[in-house]
């Protein structure tokens, strides 16, 4: 069913591409109406705009459409190239000579890369066709193979769905776009600096894959001398290297101060972290809207913001610590047992009133006749509930036997998180300081899937929450994109 989904949205992004090629074809090739002089019965000297049946328009852009493959080739951008370099020659001599030392240097650095990275990949598979030790099936986890260490790998191939996220395609084919664009516009511009006027200049997707182009002149190139030829030539490699530095220093630090500058706010410090996306097939989906801050998961208050988020969400053997119990009056009412009864099958029990879960003494006794069901909310989802080590350390006013009790999760995929969130200012809720608690029953990385969080926080409501988010993965994926042309 996956697979026909993915099937179907790669026709439907391939229709509605063919429709704007088609409409874009129309416009960019229509016969374009020239001014032409009067006739000589005119009585003033004036230009009429008059159709000329006689003459061709001029070819100014082609498409090439295939199954599958989208090929645009224009003249349009000819004179801006031309300009750019009249503006400063001295400048694009220099800028571009800078770029044939980059270049220079950058073969030998890609050649020792390379050859590190065909060592690494020698021992890889030394080790897995002789292993020094026997593979113990219990060694083996979903999600990843211990076998093989992927950070061990000095280039990481971009699989969709293994290596790359499929909600991550659009911001890599995107970095690659920005990375085709910039490459080939260092071309043209070296070109017509060294008096080399290009022919055209496009773009094609293939599939899926975004590039661009430029026809410069084989005769005129070669008919220059070496080093202004490798100036056209080490020209692209030198703006990609221009834009790894940039990408660099946004990362570092750049982007976030500029965000900072235009409203958002840093967790640093405070804590939490801020909600970007939520899947919407998600259950959390409907509670959660954007800028919501989470601070805080179970017990464990994310004082160090992502770092805190990733490793609660990420227990090596998937299930949550408790630290303390959870006082409850002993409950009048029969639930009756089938909630108890939990394994891999049926993760949250076999119960049919979805509002009770089990419930364990705390500390764990480990018999079961102690386990018992109980309202899931009452008991847990109180913004300050009361806490316990033991049952004598509850209270109760009303005098009701009181009982120390934690929920009881042995399903790795029947997981109770309670997720502490805090809405922001422009929604309001019923709740004093905007806070709520909600309970998530499930796999703990299923949180981390679903659920898309940040750093940055907008301060007023118009600014979308989302935008950090985009524009570090694009930074990140073209960074690789980046660096990988350059080898």
């Amino acid at each position: 069913m996956e697979l026909f989904s993915i099937l179907w949205q790669f026709l439907l992004l391939w229709i509605c591409l063919y429709i704007i090629v088609f409409v874009l074809q129309i416009i960019s090739t229509r016969k374009k109406k020239e001014p032409v002089r009067r006739r000589p019965n005119s009585l003033l000297p004036t230009f009429s705009i008059v159709d000329d049946n006689s003459k061709e328009p001029q070819q100014r852009d082609q498409w090439e459409i295939k199954l599958f493959q989208v090929k645009y080739t224009t003249q349009r951008l000819n004179n801006l190239f031309g300009k750019l370099t009249r503006l400063s020659p001295s400048f694009w001599n220099m800028w571009f000579t800078c770029g044939v030392i980059a270049a220079s240097i950058l073969i030998f650095v890609g050649m020792v890369v390379i050859l590190f990275a065909a060592v690494k990949i020698l021992a890889s598979a030394k080790q897995i066709i002789m292993p020094s030790q026997p593979i113990n099936s219990s060694n083996l986890r979903k999600r990843g193979i211990e076998g093989v260490d992927e950070d061990d790998q000095v280039f990481l191939p971009m699989i969709p769905g293994v290596t790359l996220p499929m909600s991550h395609i659009g911001y890599y084919l995107l970095a690659l776009t920005v990375c085709g664009l910039f490459h080939e516009a260092g071309h043209a511009i070296a070109s017509y600096s060294q008096g080399v006027p290009i022919q055209s200049s496009g773009m094609f997707i293939a599939y899926l894959y975004p590039g661009a182009f430029v026809n410069i002149p084989d005769q005129q190139l070669q008919s220059l001398n070496p080093f202004k030829q490798l100036r056209i030539i080490c020209a692209g490699v030198w703006h990609n290297l221009v834009l790894y530095a940039f990408s660099f220093i946004s990362l570092a630090g750049g982007l976030k101060l500029l965000l900072l500058i235009l409203g958002w706010q840093s967790l640093e410090g405070y804590g939490g972290v801020s909600v970007v996306h939520i899947r919407e097939n998600s259950p959390l989906a409907p509670h959660f809207p954007q800028s919501t801050i989470i601070y805080q998961l179970d017990d464990f208050p994310l004082v160090n913001n992502i770092e805190d988020w990733n490793a609660h969400l990420f227990q090596e053997d998937g299930r949550n610590k408790v630290n303390q119990g959870f006082c409850t009056a002993v409950p009048t009412e029969d639930y009756g047992s089938s909630c108890c009864n939990i394994n891999d099958a049926y993760p949250f029990g076999q119960s049919d009133n979805a509002s009770i879960s089990c419930f364990h003494p705390f500390p764990n006794t480990g018999k079961k006749s102690d386990r018992v069901c109980l309202p899931t909310l009452p008991v847990i989802a109180s913004t300050n509930p009361q806490r316990c080590y033991k049952a004598s350390d509850c209270s109760s006013s009303s005098g009701l036997e009181m009982s120390c009790v934690t929920p009881y999760t042995p399903s790795v995929t029947g997981q109770v998180v309670r997720i502490y969130a805090r809405f922001p200012s422009w929604i309001k809720t019923e709740n004093e300081g905007n806070e709520k608690v909600f309970v998530f029953e499930g796999e703990l990385v299923d949180i981390w899937e679903s659920v898309k969080v940040s750093l940055l926080t907008p301060r007023f409501w118009f600014l979308p929450s989302s935008l950090p988010h985009i524009l570090e993965l694009t930074l990140r994926y073209s960074t690789s994109s980046w660096a990988a042309t350059e080898i």
